[in-house]
């Protein structure tokens, strides 16, 4: 289903949507949760890494 901004188009969004709209900052305790959150993904995603790393130096 296509969009229409407003009346009169030239297939624009209005303005609101590129500079501002309502912005979301979230609370210090919201943003340290999230910010460790992020962090256990990361050492994850560093651990598979470092498996893979040994898998190939095995293989080498």
């Amino acid at each position: 289903m296509y969009r229409h901004w407003h009346r009169f188009s030239f297939s624009f969004p209005p303005f609101g949507f590129w500079f501002g709209g309502p912005a979301y900052f979230p609370r210090r305790d919201e943003y340290i949760r999230m910010l460790e959150d992020y962090k256990q993904k990361l050492e994850a995603e560093l651990e598979e890494v470092n498996k893979e790393l040994k898998e190939m130096r095995k293989t080498a």
